[in-house]
């Protein structure tokens, strides 16, 4: 029996009677048990004051009304059965009055879940809550990382469309970032069909039909972020660009923020190719994918251009090392701040040869946030009326050395996980060559699978190829 039918029982909901409810657990308010409620025909409605509480009262049809108020006035109460729930009336065994109370009501959801999936004699106490609740964590977390493998191995059996490899990013990088987590690696076997297909989708010209499908209203790559912003005509607005920032990096940074209880409009975009700082952040503040050719990309760069493209604002470029005040904010309506805390990271950290995921550079990644001033900025920013977007420039892979350091000076542009070359190049010719979208004279060359033009002993956190991780990003 599912815990919701238990709490069904005992608050007697199917008698038709009119209910007020003080819930001093947050169970009955939450989505776990609001949506059970409604697939059974059984209407609650939530009331956060006594003026709802009344506005709700004077339809008869709102025979059951769920508040956090503890006391309702005799006015309203003498329509309806007035009753508390309580902690000890939870589905639960042992001291739940004395284990609960300050556990958040998704903790107790994931609590309710893990115990009724697994063992629903287990007897609870203060001494265990923190124990238990660990393992209910980890136990949706595994719930959750079948249910993308299922999700994931359905989307490789449909032809890659841009909407495709969109979607799929999404469920990758959380399926990634949940594995690792829960130390689960039975992702890794999907890993050459995942890059298979994302290589498919290039080579058959997918790249271009995601510029072609990006508009300003829905933006499907970097270029168009802008465009997208300024549509909104908001009167402040605070664009804040995460260098190296895809989506698994995207999952550890919004559990971060969880703290701030913002809510998160989120969307895959694609960068342009190759997946590398200066031709996709360029684009980004360009506000278009003439990039190619800049004679000096970077910061001043980036500066000159915002400014530029939303000319009628008084425009700011910060980084994460400015301290972001009040007064530091004052006369601008339009800023964009630069953290680039991914990437230096993932650059710097030390990999030994076996490692195939990103968990120690995550590591690094938590220990810098916990000291950074994230948290602050995002609040001062709110405080002073900025409408927040993210958004990044590319994403990154774990890649190892194919013992081919290249010679930089026969190249056009150098990365370590692809470069660019003359079109009508003869260099590299063993390796695969891809055509960069609306531009003739110059052709990517990448070297093969997650590999990297480096030494073959060097293992590292890297960019610029056409992985899943690498060419899709999260515009928030």
């Amino acid at each position: 029996m599912e815990w919701q039918m238990l709490i069904f029982t005992r608050l007697n909901l199917d008698d038709n009677t009119p209910k007020i409810i003080s819930d001093q657990t947050g169970i009955l308010s939450s989505g776990a048990f609001m949506s059970w409620a409604n697939q059974k025909n059984i209407h609650c409605h939530y009331a956060g004051s006594i003026s709802q509480i009344l506005a709700l009262s004077t339809n008869p049809a709102n025979n059951c009304i769920i508040t956090s108020i503890n006391t309702i006035p005799a006015f309203i109460t003498h329509k309806f059965v007035h009753c508390t729930y309580s902690f000890a009336d939870l589905p639960l065994n042992g001291d739940i009055h004395k284990a609960l109370p300050g556990c958040t009501a998704d903790d107790i959801v994931l609590l309710l879940d893990y115990v009724f999936e697994t063992n629903r004699h287990q007897v609870l106490s203060r001494n265990d809550i923190n124990q238990v609740l660990q393992a209910s964590r980890s136990h949706q977390s595994q719930k959750e990382i079948d249910e993308l493998l299922g999700s994931v191995s359905q989307l490789l059996l449909h032809p890659p469309s841009v909407n495709q490899i969109l979607e799929l990013s999404t469920l990758w990088g959380k399926l990634m970032y949940l594995s690792g987590k829960t130390k689960r690696n039975d992702y890794y076997n999907l890993i050459p069909e995942i890059d298979s297909y994302a290589e498919q989708f290039v080579m058959q010209g997918g790249m271009e039909q995601a510029f072609y499908a990006s508009t300003t209203g829905s933006p499907k790559t970097v270029d168009k972020l802008l465009a997208n912003i300024k549509s909104h005509k908001e009167e402040k607005v605070a664009l804040l660009c995460f260098d190296c920032m895809g989506f698994s990096e995207w999952c550890l940074l919004q559990e971060y923020l969880s703290v701030l209880q913002l809510s998160f409009d989120t969307s895959p975009v694609f960068t342009l190719l190759p997946s590398v700082t200066w031709v996709s952040r360029s684009a980004i503040f360009q506000g278009n994918t003439d990039v190619y050719n800049l004679k000096s990309p970077g910061r001043k760069t980036e500066a000159k251009a915002f400014a530029s493209y939303f000319s009628d604002k008084e425009t700011a470029y910060f980084t994460e090392k400015d301290n972001i005040t009040d007064d530091s904010l004052t006369g601008y309506n339009y800023i964009s701040i630069l953290f680039s805390f991914f990437d230096d990271l993932c650059h710097s950290v030390q990999f030994p040869a076996s490692v195939q995921t990103k968990d120690l550079y995550f590591d690094a990644v938590r220990a810098y946030l916990e000291k950074s001033n994230l948290l602050q900025v995002l609040q001062t920013l709110q405080t002073n009326g900025f409408a927040i977007y993210l958004c990044s420039d590319h994403g990154s892979v774990v890649a190892k050395g194919n013992g081919q350091p290249l010679d930089k000076y026969l190249v056009d542009k150098y990365a370590k996980r692809a470069v660019i070359v003359s079109a009508d190049t003869d260099y590299l010719i063993d390796l695969k060559k891809i055509n960069i979208p609306f531009v003739d004279d110059k052709r990517i060359v990448l070297p093969e699978g997650r590999t990297m033009f480096a030494h073959g002993s060097k293992t590292e956190v890297n960019h610029g190829g056409i992985t899943i991780e690498e060419m899709i990003v999260p515009f928030i």
